[in-house]
């Protein structure tokens, strides 16, 4: 009995710190914080990656669509890695303006596709590259908000993205899902001072950097180790909650149940590589660092 009492009570504790962790942040994230960033002086070169494995069913719509943005055509262009999708797909995306990386990876993954499009691109080719998913639609002033906030100093950043469609139980179960996350682990994080946390696309960063550092990211949870690498860095990570991006929601239980093992395994894969760098994160007294390691890393989606 002392020893399950003794287990009670760690289990107990654990499950204190979490819910404390959970409470603060959601109180953070009732304070209205909104940042506008001033008019940029200069419209910067963007690449848009589109990483699309078997999306031919939506990617051509939703990439003819973002060529609707109010941004100088000339200073961002659009690469869709097409991954296991059928030649007339590709010639209706090269139709658009679109350029197009095929592939036939073994294993197909975001990681994989972001690595290969960014070998095929020479140093200084751009200056943000921005991250979207093939179900993924962008409003008409995305890039020039994003242009705004990149010229005032601002080297990663996460949109705001909501739910395309509400049309099954699932689907409005997944639209919930995303908003909670929105307000504590973005909106929250920063209006406490912290980095926002990635949630896999409408995310930008500095092109010079991703191109150095995505080398390193392998797992199927790109985004969390692309967010650790950006912590480790020591660069903020911003939330643009006024720059939406609308997601397709997932439809069906089975899917769901899928997206979110998926979710827990990835985030314990980069705890186990964020750990390994907690030390020197400890002495240099990485705050945004230790605080992922400790406990983000368990949340933050």
């Amino acid at each position: 009995m002392t020893i399950l009492s003794f287990l009670d009570s760690v289990c107990y504790l654990v499950l204190f710190v979490f819910i404390i962790y959970l409470f603060i942040f959601s109180l953070f994230s009732l304070k209205k914080k909104k940042t506008y960033y001033p008019e940029a002086k200069l419209n910067h070169r963007f690449i848009v990656l589109f990483p699309a494995y078997e999306e031919d069913a939506v990617i051509v719509h939703n990439v003819r669509d973002f060529f609707k943005q109010d941004y100088p055509r000339d200073k961002y262009d659009v690469l869709v890695i097409s991954d296991h999708m059928k030649d007339s797909t590709i010639d209706e995306l090269k139709n658009t303006g679109a350029k197009v990386l095929a592939v036939n990876f073994v294993e197909s993954t975001k990681a994989a596709a972001l690595n290969f499009a960014m070998q095929n691109m020479e140093d200084g080719q751009y200056d943000v590259v921005v991250i979207m998913d093939a179900d993924n639609r962008a409003e008409q002033t995305f890039l020039q908000l994003l242009n705004n906030a990149y010229d005032f100093g601002i080297k990663a950043m996460q949109t705001r993205r909501i739910a395309k469609n509400k049309n099954t139980d699932v689907a409005l179960l997944d639209a919930a899902s995303e908003a909670i996350n929105n307000s504590i682990f973005r909106q929250g994080h920063v209006n406490a001072g912290l980095s926002s946390a990635l949630s896999g696309s409408g995310m930008a960063f500095d092109f010079k950097w991703f191109k150095h550092n995505i080398k390193s990211v392998h797992t199927a949870g790109e985004d969390k180790e692309i967010e650790l690498l950006l912590l480790y860095d020591n660069i903020y990570i911003d939330y643009l909650d006024y720059v939406l991006v609308r997601d397709e929601k997932t439809q069906e239980a089975a899917a769901f149940s899928r997206q979110r093992q998926r979710w827990l395994f990835s985030q314990y894969e980069t705890l186990k590589i964020g750990l390994r760098r907690l030390p020197q994160a400890l002495i240099s007294r990485n705050i945004d660092f230790n605080g992922y390691c400790c406990l983000g890393s368990l949340f933050s989606a």
